[in-house]
């Protein structure tokens, strides 16, 4: 039975990391190609009031895993008398997904990130088969250029498409190729992950992680980028609590009836 839930504003699904990690190493072997989404509170304030939010809502429910990426999110999901059996943070992801599940014969396809980083994370993992491509800024907006990059991902055949664009990017171009019935394989959107796997960034040290307090390691280290940002975000906190919801459909299973 799927672990896939409604929480009213995207689908979570209810599963440990290791459960993660077997369900796309499954996914990497199916016709068509499936992707994973990792919601966070950035991701959510512009599923509730972004441009296009719509839109981007439907992606997120098409996905065939979406990842609770938030610890915020989860006391969010708390107080709403729902829970989640772990966090499964998208850099953490990434980095357990290159460790022990990735094979030499696998074909793995990064898309976004600087060839300095995709070196880094090449000399990492020498005997991974690795493809790096990374579009030109703003190439979402330039259908020619979507185009051209959706049939470049489809000649690579790859197990394991890693996209690695920001969001909402990453989620449009994970769309548009799971609509293409030739597609295979598992798409990824990680954000900021190969940068942390590379070595270029570090995660906050764990007891900040314990604290919910990560996302201000982060814009420590790049305030004038994140900042505005975050400030967004935690602006768009009630907004977002107030749309979380149990669909009768799909709870997500109350607090303390947690399997």
């Amino acid at each position: 039975m799927s672990q896939q839930r409604s929480i009213g504003i995207c689908n979570i699904d209810r599963i440990t990391m290791s459960s993660a990690l077997e369900s796309i190493r499954s996914m990497s072997r199916q016709l068509p190609n499936k992707f994973v989404v990792t919601p966070n509170i950035d991701h959510l304030q512009r599923l509730v009031s972004g441009v296009n939010h719509e839109q981007l809502r439907e992606i997120y429910r098409r996905a065939g895993l979406s990842l609770c990426d938030s610890r915020i999110l989860a006391h969010l999901l708390r107080l709403k008398g729902m829970s989640i059996p772990e966090v499964v943070p998208g850099s953490a992801l990434t980095k357990a997904l290159f460790d022990t599940v990735l094979t030499s014969s696998d074909r793995i396809l990064l898309i976004g990130g600087e060839e300095s980083v995709f070196l880094r994370i090449r000399s990492q993992y020498p005997h991974l088969n690795l493809v790096h491509h990374n579009p030109s800024m703003g190439f979402i907006d330039r259908e020619d250029e979507v185009n051209t990059l959706t049939q470049f991902i489809l000649r690579q055949r790859a197990h394991y498409i890693f996209l690695a664009l920001g969001s909402p990017q990453q989620e449009l171009l994970a769309n548009r190729l799971a609509a293409v019935p030739e597609s295979r394989g598992v798409t990824l959107c990680i954000g900021a992950s190969l940068l942390f796997l590379s070595g270029q960034q570090q995660r906050a040290p764990l007891w900040l992680q314990r604290l919910s307090l990560e996302w201000l390691h982060r814009m420590l280290t790049s305030p004038r980028r994140l900042a505005p940002r975050y400030f967004k975000n935690l602006l768009s906190l009630r907004a977002i609590y107030r749309n979380i919801r149990r669909e009768d459909r799909h709870p997500l299973a109350a607090t303390g009836n947690q399997a």
